[in-house]
């Protein structure tokens, strides 16, 4: 190959690396290339908005003798899958867990489920429950190139609370009605 021809060769090796470099970085630079060499340059960011923590949703029963919350076993509830990320439980906190009529309906089926005695839920089967509080647990990703640890299910006790969130909580006239009392104000949910 002759020195002209290597040097141009080079000149758009260098040109490449330099574009993929400013597209990494998120240069709003206005594209001057076909769109189909743009794309080339564009595999440098293939994930600009990836998540950096993972969402497992759970559920606590509101005691009404103890009045507490604890955690709830959802998955004798949601039997498909229910070790995994494709149990309807998740699945359903995850597309309608800002939708009231789906949140109310989920606490209506969790309580009559627990009150009717008939699963172990981590609650005692002789305890009634007066409402739930369903709770999102962002598990952090690890980084690149570090060690990932395979999931387990932690008790949500064990769950740092910047690691959760509360997304709904049983209207506190509602547990009133369903245990049959009024609740302390320093108990109050």
């Amino acid at each position: 190959m002759r020195a002209a021809g290597r040097y141009a060769l080079r000149a758009l090796a260098g040109a490449y690396l330099v574009g993929l470099w400013l597209d990494g970085i998120g240069c709003e630079v206005p594209r001057v290339l076909p769109r189909p060499a743009e794309y080339f340059l564009q595999v440098a960011a293939l994930f600009p908005d990836a998540a950096t923590a993972a969402s497992s949703y759970r559920a606590e029963g509101w005691i009404c003798a103890e009045q507490r919350w604890q955690e709830l076993d959802t998955r004798p509830y949601f039997p498909l899958d229910p070790d995994d990320k494709e149990n309807r439980f998740q699945r359903a906190m995850q597309f309608f867990r800002e939708e009231p009529v789906v949140l109310r309906a989920l606490d209506d089926y969790l309580v009559e489920r627990h009150d009717a005695g008939l699963h172990d839920d981590g609650i005692p089967r002789d305890q009634v429950i007066g409402g739930v509080r369903l709770v999102v647990v962002r598990v952090p990703i690890s980084r690149p190139g570090t060690r990932v640890e395979r999931f387990v299910r932690r008790p949500l006790a064990d769950v740092p609370r910047d690691e959760r969130k509360v997304l709904y909580r049983t209207p506190k006239a509602r547990l009133e009605q369903r245990c049959g009392a009024a609740l302390p104000a320093q108990e109050s949910p």
